[in-house]
């Protein structure tokens, strides 16, 4: 079992970007699992993704997504939540006293000592590793589980490193999407008005305007849109865009949108209610 700790001043997701600013704009929204799923199963080749919490009696339900290359993924993770918790050799190394943070650890099958969570979630379906990505917050562990086929073989080094910077990035997510597709917010878009107080609490070097335009672009609405949106001219639009991308030195809408994903806005953003 390999355990290490994730240095949020090292994340970095390059070559998701792309991927990550439709994650963004799908938050809170019937396309978001689709969304992930194509990101972490198509681009990485995984087995299986499923994402839950713990401890059990956390309030909503237990499994917030899952998916896998055959039809019993809901059922394994719902297994996992309702039986094996306790047999997951991750608490070995999480425990109350482990600081708050985001962590990955590696777990072999063969290092699996519970032998129905080994037949359940690894034999059965063809496992022989699985990679956890951990969000640790006081008692609370958000968890995303990600499952290497046996034909494939273990993650490599190299997609364990990009695969933990990520994770980093996409559990704030993961966790502003479960808050915002409760029963009550079940497949509401995130608001141009949410997205601006997310913005200006993140870049408060911003003015009222740049933060307005910045929000709407994040969310994939045009330069028209936004124009008509705020009474406008588009010429308008472009000036404060390029000057908040001056004041942040960025130069894209995709690094304003990865600054965004990694500052503690998003954090700030899924404990509204």
């Amino acid at each position: 079992m390999i355990f290490s700790r994730i240095d949020m001043a090292e994340a970095r997701a390059d070559t998701a970007i792309a991927d990550l600013c439709e994650i963004v704009q799908a938050v809170g929204t019937d396309r978001f699992d689709d969304m992930l799923d194509s990101l972490l199963r198509s681009r990485f080749a995984i087995a299986e993704v499923f994402a839950a919490r713990y401890p059990r009696n956390a309030r909503g339900r237990p499994v917030l997504i899952s998916s896998s290359d055959d039809a019993a993924a809901r059922s394994r993770a719902e297994d996992y939540c309702a039986s094996f918790f306790g047999d997951d050799p991750l608490f070995d190394m999480l425990d109350t006293d482990t600081p708050d943070g985001f962590y990955a650890i590696q777990v072999a099958a063969e290092s699996v000592r519970a032998p129905r969570f080994r037949s359940a979630c690894f034999t059965r379906p063809g496992y022989c590793e699985n990679l956890t990505l951990v969000r640790k917050e006081g008692d609370t562990l958000l968890l995303l589980k990600l499952f290497a086929r046996t034909a494939n073989g273990p993650f490599s080094p190299a997609q364990v490193s990009e695969l933990s910077q990520l994770g980093t990035l996409l559990l704030p997510l993961l966790l502003l999407h479960t808050r915002l597709s409760g029963e009550e917010h079940r497949f509401r878009q995130v608001s141009a008005e949410e997205m601006e107080d997310c913005v200006s609490w993140a870049f408060p070097e911003l003015t009222r305007r740049e933060v307005a335009v910045c929000a709407r672009s994040i969310l994939g609405v045009t330069a028209e849109g936004i124009a008509l949106d705020l009474g406008i001219k588009q010429t308008s639009v472009l000036t404060y865009r390029r000057r908040a991308y001056a004041r942040l030195n960025v130069s894209s809408i995709n690094q304003l949108s990865s600054m965004l994903i990694q500052s503690s806005a998003a954090r700030k953003l899924a404990l509204a209610s």
